[in-house]
């Protein structure tokens, strides 16, 4: 994980792009193993939604999941 902020965002960014290749849903506590982000989940939450997903909970879970684009 890089060590600047803003560097740190783009990082989670990108993976929070590629955990769509794998599934349409994924939870945060696996995508969090799945790629080693030692960040609160509040704020990959808010990355989530800044790069246009549909945070939801779920289950005592956590899902994020691609908003339909109509």
């Amino acid at each position: 994980m890089p060590g600047n902020r803003w560097l740190a965002d783009e990082y989670i960014k990108e993976r929070l792009e590629m955990a769509l290749s794998f599934k349409k849903r994924i939870n945060l506590r696996d995508f969090k193993i799945l790629f080693m982000i030692p960040v609160e989940d509040a704020r990959i939450l808010d990355l989530a939604k800044e790069c246009g997903f549909k945070v939801s909970r779920e289950n005592r879970g956590i899902v994020i999941e691609l908003k339909c684009r109509d």
